[in-house]
């Protein structure tokens, strides 16, 4: 009952405020590191960054926190460090750790606890769509421009700058300094830990998946073998929450005969906050995956991507196979949501605007190939290209001087 009303945003401001200001004060151990959960799952950036560290680097302590019971139990069965984030000891490391590795936001491990941490946002893309303070239309606009004194009291990590953001690019350093309000040498173009897999030799990936992931993953690469063709549909998240599917894929049946002419399967993965996959049941196919399935030990068996305003595209291109672009909304989305670049400029596929015609493209998967511009936007978006993104960053850090204390920004 007490852990429950801890998540209450008013019985945190009351209680933690202190905490907060206490903690600016903190003694701190430099090789002390937090990470925090992406969507309170083991996905993405923090992830990758976490296991790389727990297998080469002894001297670095390291512990996932969560507020999922659930999640750390997880963790615990396959001997990984996990702290409950309101557990006494969650409290206690966050005030020791100068580190504090998160995925969004400062509140993905402990605000409280924060005051004189160094706080890495390892983020989760490189931006196609405007991002944080960059977003001056649509829902989210209100949240990062209106002088709310309520919102900003109860929700504090939202509008904290962290000290870095990590980058791909010059020119994606250049984006978050924006999106973020911070300078560009506050964000390094190192790379992402996520796309490290894509490096690896097959036997290394199959021994990361048996150890890591689950069954249901290891069935599903295995499973690749009886298809063609293996596609994977990742869309975005729609800042209205409208129930796109229905309109991106009106006959079903259609899609799924031209999959079976094709010997192809088509995997279809939503953003994890989306709830429209109710439209699909799987058929022998067409395969819907669950919305916290960590995909990145996946993509590499994969022959093709489609995808329209989502930022995998961008990680996707590091394995040099094709993208395919479903924009049937393209106005409709940038009404609500602007973009940092031209789409048809940025975007290194075939664009496709209707479900006729991405049927008929469907019919001709053997003639997809890279587009003109792939490489060319490749190193653009890609300062690194080695699957070394992990070593880099710890290197970073541990050439970096933590400062005696911090004060709320």
């Amino acid at each position: 009952m007490a852990f429950r009303l801890l998540k209450s945003h008013k019985i945190q401001a009351v209680l933690f405020y202190p905490i907060f200001f206490l903690s600016k004060f903190s003694k701190r151990d430099e090789r002390l590191w937090l990470f925090g959960p992406m969507n309170h799952a083991f996905l993405d950036n923090a992830k990758y960054l976490f296991l790389h560290i727990l297998e080469n680097h002894p001297d670095i302590k390291v512990f996932f926190v969560t507020e999922k019971k659930n999640l750390c139990r997880t963790f615990r069965e396959k001997h990984l460090p996990c702290l409950y984030k309101w557990s006494i000891k969650g409290i206690y490391f966050g005030l020791r750790a100068q580190y504090y590795f998160v995925s969004a936001y400062i509140h993905d491990i402990n605000y409280w606890t924060s005051g004189g941490a160094t706080i890495f946002n390892l983020w989760h893309g490189i931006p196609l769509k405007k991002i944080e303070f960059d977003i001056t239309t649509g829902p989210l606009a209100r949240k990062y421009h209106k002088k709310s004194f309520k919102l900003r009291l109860l929700k504090p990590w939202v509008y904290r700058k962290p000290d870095y953001v990590l980058s791909t690019s010059p020119l994606v350093s250049r984006l978050f300094a924006s999106a973020f309000r911070i300078d560009e040498k506050q964000c390094p173009a190192l790379g992402y830990p996520r796309t490290d897999p894509f490096f690896w030799p097959t036997e290394r990936l199959w021994q990361h998946i048996q150890k890591w992931e689950s069954p249901q993953t290891s069935e599903l690469c295995r499973s690749f073998s009886a298809y063609r063709h293996v596609l994977l549909y990742m869309p975005t998240w729609r800042d209205d929450r409208s129930d796109f599917l229905q309109t991106a894929f009106p006959r079903i049946e259609a899609l799924e005969k031209i999959l079976e002419k094709q010997n192809a399967l088509l995997l279809i993965k939503l953003h994890p906050n989306d709830g429209s996959m109710r439209l699909f049941s799987d058929t022998p196919h067409i395969k819907s995956l669950p919305a916290k399935m960590d995909l990145y030990p996946v993509l590499p068996f994969t022959s093709a991507l489609i995808t329209d305003y989502s930022s995998i595209f961008f990680d996707y291109m590091l394995l040099n196979k094709p993208i395919l672009f479903y924009a049937f909304d393209l106005e409709n989305y940038t009404k609500l949501r602007e973009l940092y670049f031209d789409y048809e400029e940025a975007t290194p596929g075939e664009i496709i605007r209707d479900f006729e015609t991405l049927l008929h493209r469907l019919t001709r998967l053997d003639t997809l190939t890279l587009s003109a511009n792939f490489q060319d936007l490749l190193h653009r978006f890609w300062r690194h290209t080695d699957g070394q993104s992990s070593q880099r960053i710890v290197e970073f850090v541990k050439h970096l001087k933590a400062p005696e204390s911090k004060s709320p920004k």
